[in-house]
């Protein structure tokens, strides 16, 4: 980066940083935004989300500005006219698609940060690499190279850490004798958009019996879509609760009441992630490295195959070992060793006292 660059950047006041599509890359991508409002704090910073995510990033980021796209349908055609109408000194591009490389360059920002990617790169005057040691995007956890693009600017952003804090949500009313009951409290969140992702219904089922053998209970939160797989483990697992469906800003005070969640490497996993709720998730396709936060209160769970992780959407092997081989007691004893770990907190008390 040019030192012209960095001079640049440091008078922005009007910033649009651009994160579409899935729920878990835009709460990983997060941090580092509000890091940069950090480092900005008389910017406005204008924030592009999907707009099935707008409530929840605006819960989450109450000092950011949410842009949600699609615009009213009436509204599109004006779309990048609002971009630059904004006067924007700054954009930041976390997608990089064709599309989003031309909002960054329509918009009129003077700077413009982006990944340096055949076909868009020509879009950015500071170009990042998406693949930081330049052969595989997974050498890393995805929050901290989300911090790329800030240190291309000179800024000397902290490490990464959860975005922590609620939705702004209320409980919902069926949740209030939920989050009332003894523990331990498990949420299972078994999304898959994937079907490689997928974890076997019995295991899950396993898994609840055994929770409730040790005197705690299991909340599954089935997705859009899932009402079959709902269905089936309300029926398998009678003494488990099954959550009605809820928004995301009413997902995110729900997974507030559990002691952990158990779940596919899917979107309510990474929101359970940014809450700061301990998580155990189930990785077969997709690299741990990559999506699970470096931090002890976020176990990731694999059998170890060779052929893990493929990041392919259908497993080619027959049995699909990679999840099949993730037993319901395998499972239950990495919850209940998290469970067992003090909390941040206690952990340093413990330490002065000599413990």
């Amino acid at each position: 980066m040019s030192a012209g660059a960095g001079a640049a950047a440091a008078g922005a006041r009007r910033i649009l940083v651009i994160r579409r599509r899935a729920l878990g890359d835009a709460l990983v991508t997060l941090p580092a935004v509000l890091r940069l409002a950090e480092a900005f704090p008389a910017a406005r910073i204008d924030l592009v989300v999907d707009r099935p995510f707008a409530d929840l990033l605006a819960g989450l980021a109450p000092e950011l500005t949410i842009l949600p796209w699609p615009p009213p349908r009436a509204q599109r055609p004006r779309w990048t006219e609002r971009l630059r109408a904004a006067r924007y000194d700054l954009v930041f591009d976390y997608l990089g698609s064709p599309r989003t490389a031309l909002w960054s360059v329509l918009s009129g920002a003077p700077l413009r940060v982006g990944y340096d990617l055949r076909g868009r790169g020509w879009a950015y005057n500071v170009r990042v690499p998406r693949n930081r040691d330049g052969a595989t995007p997974l050498a890393a956890f995805a929050g901290e190279a989300f911090l790329d693009p800030l240190r291309a600017l000179g800024l000397a952003p902290p490490p990464w850490r959860a975005a922590g804090g609620a939705a702004g949500a209320p409980l919902p009313s069926w949740a209030a004798a939920w989050a009332g009951r003894a523990g331990p409290r498990l949420g299972l969140a078994l999304g898959a958009t994937w079907p490689a992702k997928g974890w076997p219904l019995e295991h899950a089922v396993a898994l609840a019996g055994l929770v409730a053998a040790g005197g705690g209970g299991v909340l599954l939160l089935p997705g859009p879509g899932e009402e079959r797989l709902a269905a089936a483990f309300r029926v398998a697992a009678p003494a488990a609760a099954v959550a009605p469906p809820t928004t995301l800003p009413e997902l995110a005070a729900v997974l507030g009441t559990l002691d952990v969640l158990v779940a596919t490497d899917c979107g309510a996993r990474h929101l359970a992630a940014a809450l700061a709720v301990p998580t155990v998730t189930l990785f077969g396709p997709t690299d741990p490295r990559g999506w699970n936060p470096p931090d002890p209160r976020h176990v990731a769970v694999r059998t170890g195959e060779a052929c893990s992780p493929c990041d392919l959407t259908v497993c080619p092997i027959p049995g699909h070992p990679c999840m099949t081989g993730l037993t319901g007691s395998l499972v239950w004893d990495k919850v209940q060793a998290l469970l067992a770990r003090p909390a941040p907190g206690e952990a340093r008390r413990q330490e002065g006292n000599g413990a």
